[in-house]
This record gives C-alpha cells, sequence and structure tokens, in this order.
C-alpha cells in the first residue's frame, strides 16, 4: 500500500513536471522588464501584423472580426499592452483603424458604410486597462528583484562571518610558527587599512587617456598585496586593473609583489575562468587540473567590477609555497579577496558624500550611496533616525538602545551637539506607514529602558528622521549632529 502511494505521488510530479515544459512557452507573454526599446517597438509591429494576417487567412471577408461573435484580432495589441504598456498596444489598436480604412482597397472590397465606432472603443479601453496591469505587475516585478539583490547580498556577507568565526575557532590559528597571521589579524588589519585611508586613495588616479572616461582607483592596492603575503604566504602576486586606450582594453599592473610575473593573458585558462563566473579560482580546483596545461597562475580572484558587472580589477598570484596549498589558507585568500571586493564596488559611488562629510566613518558613507542609488534608480525610499542626547545619558543605556534596533538596521555612535552622544540608524527601504511604526516602537522600548532611572524619553533623547537623498541628505544628517567629529564607536 505504502509502494502504491509512492508510485502514484511520483507519478503525478512527473506528470506536473512535464505539463509545465510543455506550456512554459507561454512565460514569454508575461510583463517584460529587461527588453529594450527596439525590440519592444519590433514585437508591437509584429504581433499585430500575425494576427491579422491569420484573421485574414480564417475570413477573408473581415480579417478583424468586426461581425463575429468575438474578435480574436484583439488579442494582438492586449498582448502587447500586458508586456509593455498601454503606449505599445495603442499602437496596435492604430494599425487595425489604418487597415480598416485602407482595407477596401486593399482587398478590393466595397467600401464599409459607417465606421465601427464602439467596436474600437471597446478594445481601446480594454488596451489601455491591461496596459495598467501590465505595468503594475512591472513595478512590482522590479522592486522584488532589487529587494532579493540586497537578501542576497547580506546573506554573502553573513557566510562570510560565519567563516571567520570557525576559523577563529579553530586549533589551527594557535600553530603561530606557521600560521604568523590569524584570519581575524588579517580582517583587522585590512578595515584598519581602509579606515586611515580617509577621504583620499592611497595611490594617485591612472593618467587618463583623452576622450575616454577617468578610471577609478583601486583603494590602496600596495598595502593589500602587502597584507596577503603576510596573512597567506604569497610570493609574487599582482593587481591588475582594465583600462581602455587608444590600442583597446588593456590589462596594467596596478601594485605587484615580486619582480618575475608574466604579461596578463584574458586568454589563460584560470584568467578567462574569473572574467567569465566573476569567482575565485586556483590550479587545485578539479576542473582545472584535468586540462593538464602549464599555468602561469596558481590563483586569481576579482577585486573589482565594473557597472556592467564585468571584472575590471583582478589579484593574479603567480608563485606562492606548496604547503599553501590547503583549504584553510585557500579559504582564507578567498575571504579576505572578498572583502576588498566588497569596499571597491562600495567606494564607487561616495565621492560626493564624501566631500559632504569628509569625517563620517567610510561604512556610513558607503551604505549612505548604495541606498541613495536604489531611492534614484527605483524609488525605494530610505531613513535615517537620529536619537541625539540631551541630558547625561549612559553608554549603557546607549549601547543597549542600539541592540534593540530593527535587524535589517545598521547604527553608529557618534558625538552630536554640544558633544553628547548620538544614535545614528540608517533604516533601508522603509516607506512612511513602516517609519511611523518604527517611531511608536522604539518610543516605547526606549522608555521602558529610561523607566529604571525615572527619565522621559522625550527628556532624553531628540529624535530627528531625514530622508537618504544623496549628498543633499548626507548635508542634513551632518547638520543635526553638529561639526564634531566621528566616534570611533560603530556596529
Amino acid at each position: 500500500m505504502k509502494l502504491g502511494n509512492l508510485s502514484t505521488r511520483v507519478s503525478r510530479r512527473m506528470r506536473g513536471e512535464s505539463a509545465r515544459r510543455r506550456w512554459g512557452w507561454l512565460r514569454y507573454w508575461r510583463p517584460n522588464t529587461q527588453s529594450g526599446r527596439g525590440m519592444a517597438l519590433f514585437e508591437a509591429v509584429l504581433l499585430p501584423v500575425l494576427v491579422l494576417w491569420l484573421g485574414w487567412r480564417l475570413r477573408p471577408d473581415d480579417p478583424l472580426g468586426i461581425h463575429a461573435g468575438f474578435s480574436w484580432a484583439w488579442f494582438g495589441p492586449w498582448l502587447i499592452a500586458v508586456r509593455y504598456g498601454a503606449g505599445y498596444g495603442l499602437f496596435g489598436v492604430a494599425f487595425y483603424a489604418t487597415f480598416w480604412k485602407v482595407s477596401p482597397m486593399l482587398l478590393g472590397a466595397a467600401p464599409g458604410a459607417a465606421f465601427p465606432a464602439e467596436f474600437f472603443l471597446g478594445g481601446m479601453l480594454m488596451t489601455l486597462i491591461l496596459g495598467e496591469f501590465g505595468a503594475a505587475f512591472r513595478n512590482r516585478q522590479v522592486l522584488h528583484r532589487e529587494r532579493v539583490k540586497d537578501l542576497t547580498a547580506r546573506l554573502e556577507r553573513t557566510k562570510r562571518r560565519l567563516f571567520v568565526v570557525k576559523e577563529a575557532l579553530s586549533t589551527l590559528e594557535q600553530e603561530l610558527t606557521d600560521r604568523p597571521m590569524t584570519l581575524r589579524d588579517a580582517l583587522l588589519d585590512l578595515r584598519r587599512t581602509f579606515t586611515l585611508q580617509g577621504d583620499r586613495p592611497a595611490l594617485p588616479a591612472p593618467a587618463a587617456t583623452p576622450g575616454l572616461p577617468t578610471p577609478a582607483p583601486l583603494p590602496d592596492p600596495r598595502a593589500f598585496l602587502q597584507l596577503l603575503s603576510q596573512s597567506c604566504r604569497l610570493v609574487e602576486a599582482g593587481i591588475f586593473v582594465r583600462e581602455t586606450g587608444p590600442q583597446g582594453l588593456q590589462w596594467r599592473l596596478a601594485a605587484s609583489l615580486g619582480q618575475n610575473l608574466p604579461t596578463l593573458d584574458p586568454a589563460e585558462v584560470l584568467i578567462d575562468r574569473i572574467l567569465e563566473t566573476h569567482q575565485a579560482v586556483h590550479i587545485a580546483q578539479a576542473h582545472l587540473a584535468e586540462t593538464g596545461d602549464d599555468h602561469p597562475w596558481v590563483f586569481a580572484a576579482p577585486l573589482r567590477l565594473d557597472e556592467y558587472d564585468e571584472v575590471d580589477a583582478l589579484l593574479a598570484v603567480h608563485t606562492m609555497p606548496f604547503m599553501s596549498f590547503e583549504e584553510n589558507n585557500l579559504q582564507r585568500l578567498q575571504v579576505l579577496c572578498a572583502s576588498y571586493l566588497d569596499f571597491s564596488q562600495l567606494e564607487l559611488g561616495v565621492e560626493d558624500m564624501r566631500s559632504a562629510w569628509p569625517q563620517a566613518p567610510i561604512s556610513l558613507q558607503q551604505e549612505w550611496a548604495q541606498l541613495s542609488e536604489l531611492g534614484r534608480n527605483f524609488r525605494l525610499h530610505s531613513y535615517c533616525a537620529i536619537w541625539s542626547g540631551q541630558g547625561r545619558v549612559s553608554d549603557d543605556v546607549l549601547a543597549e538602545f542600539a541592540g534593540l534596533q530593527p535587524v535589517e538596521s545598521s547604527t553608529w555612535t557618534l558625538k552630536g551637539r554640544g558633544g553628547k552622544p548620538a544614535l545614528v540608524v540608517l533604516l533601508p527601504l522603509l516607506s512612511s506607514a513602516g517609519l511611523a511604526n518604527y517611531r511608536r516602537d522604539m518610543v516605547s522600548l526606549l522608555g521602558q529602558i529610561l523607566d529604571r532611572s525615572n527619565q522621559r524619553p522625550d527628556q532624553a533623547f531628540d529624535l530627528d528622521f531625514v530622508e537618504v537623498s544623496g549628498a543633499p541628505g548626507f548635508l542634513e544628517l551632518r547638520r543635526l549632529l553638529g561639526s564634531a567629529a566621528a566616534s570611533p564607536r560603530e556596529s
């Protein structure tokens, strides 16, 4: 009996998969947010013409189906309206009206008695309605895609943090002779290097080619290579940056470790794979070891992606000791390269924020720039809450209140007006209703904390909200906090 039930469930699942494959082509006509305008115009012309041709083949005397029980010809403009919007669908309506006008001359028939206004009015109204439904679906699709992208990035950062915790508890970290620097020390040194970088790059920006955009400098590649040599025991390695010159695309050596580095060839197996997958690779992997080729590089990892998600800076390792090809050391190298990649990506859009407030924490500048870009491109609003201390607020109260903030938020403890502590909370992707709920909940929690010292929330803190809107919003945040420099405490 159990085997029979199992067989029935398996058969039902196989039939469901077969049906999905059979009717999967219908998903092509769902609302589209990624096709270009040229493709949309092509489909807006092609589909009504195709439907009209089919109608002529079936009913030569009435291709539009004006006198039929139901005019199937309207499915051409309707499908286009759902897929691309009402504007493209109305093109089909205008095309049908033009065809009705010229059809007597084309088909050699007698001219019609009167223009079928009711027929075309009903088709046009239905096209507008379906176009609005398609627009609403496309907006929800864009919002969903951006939320998934943001959650995926946060998940990747959480996975790397979990690996840091795992290695911190490993007994291999205690072997100081063979492993002079732990992963925790390496990440702290990397963070210290980024913090000391301040508001200017460690190396000057590369010279710009006339007529081409100025390439963005990498954040201190020499210090990063030196850190990798100490932590992961690299011997010869280089950081290469892609540049566009009069001769086309070239890979320039931005920083090097050692003197005998070969020329970077994008067609080489290891380099070609990271340019394709955007993932770190090394020659110990099975799919590379089976090729049997002589690889000039033993490890490679992307260090920055351009606006088209193409690798424009990478690390290529030429020589490292044989004992370094063990799993923990390779994972350590991948985590450090991924951390550098995250920082370099976030640094691409912070120029305006850094010029508005150079003394602000780098992480605050980066997150503000990232959320400002989301708001500018997709109208996804984010807000910043500033809890400014009025009286004597202890560090314990501030730390406890910071720990009660929403999990998706980021917090910084800074110095506000008069040198009093202030808590800055960045609230990503929040609506006005969510902002009101946040204010109500946080005031209630703060009141519970301050009840122990017989204080009221309005006597201990001032609350201000600033919309995350690029450099103007960042200047407003600086004004609310005063001109004091940022405290090193950050969470």
